[in-house]
């Protein structure tokens, strides 16, 4: 069995221990501004006064990051610590009635913790995660299909897929010791897909297909599932 292991900043917790409140290993997706980090999506401003990470990013870089939050200097201004970040990959949802299997995948695949709403751009923030084969040079994607064909001005209908070219952990035609867990920082965008009578909400619906949990390792059983969320469109 694969083992779960951490990844990346976990946990999101209030400090009572401080005479202010303050957020301690906050994480989320922004985009470098000037030095600052802006969550347009929350109307927040990040002032990175202090840093842990290797501060290499640079201009208009879209980053996911893991910050302490320190100090509230005006409405929706914070100073903060940055800690880490990881480079996040943007692409445009595949539209499933004209694209092939071949190209997004069936291996399987899944989102770290949560996935993300970003309404005012129409995005989906995600934290991936798949297995991939630990000496081979293959190349994963993982790819966010719009079933089209599903989909209605009440419902969008997405599923999370997988190109790994079959070298996923449930294959069992490879050793279970020779895989790796890989985390993917990536925003979709599915602006495209809003149908044109859509109301003012629609329903976001994600079908995915992920490993089976046995007690903390990953079992090479694969189960579907399913989340939704509301998007308030006007």
């Amino acid at each position: 069995m694969l083992a779960l292991a951490s990844l990346f900043c976990l946990t999101s917790c209030w400090d009572d221990s401080r005479e202010e409140y303050i957020y301690t290993n906050m994480y989320s997706f922004g985009d470098v501004r000037s030095g600052q980090i802006k969550i347009e999506s929350e109307g927040l401003t990040l002032n990175i006064t202090e840093d842990k990470s290797d501060g290499k990013w640079v201009d208009h870089d879209h980053i996911f990051f893991c910050c302490d939050v320190l100090r509230m200097t005006a409405a929706g201004v914070y100073d903060i610590r940055m800690n880490a970040y990881e480079p996040v990959v943007e692409q445009a949802a595949l539209v499933k009635s004209r694209t092939s299997e071949s190209v997004y995948g069936s291996d399987a695949v899944s989102f770290y913790q949560d996935w993300g709403l970003d309404a005012k751009n129409r995005k989906l923030n995600m934290s991936c995660l798949t297995t991939s084969r630990t000496k081979s040079e293959t190349v994963h994607s993982v790819n966010l299909v719009y079933d089209d064909i599903r989909s209605h001005k009440d419902t969008i209908f997405f599923e999370l897929r997988h190109q790994g070219q079959g070298e996923s952990y449930e294959n069992e035609a490879y050793p279970a010791d020779d895989f790796q867990l890989d985390t993917h920082y990536i925003t979709f965008d599915f602006s495209q897909c809003i149908p044109a009578d859509a109301g003012t909400h629609i329903i976001i619906s994600i079908e995915w297909d992920w490993l089976v949990n046995e007690g903390g390792s990953l079992g090479r059983e694969v189960e579907h599932k399913q989340e939704c969320g509301v998007l308030t469109l006007r």
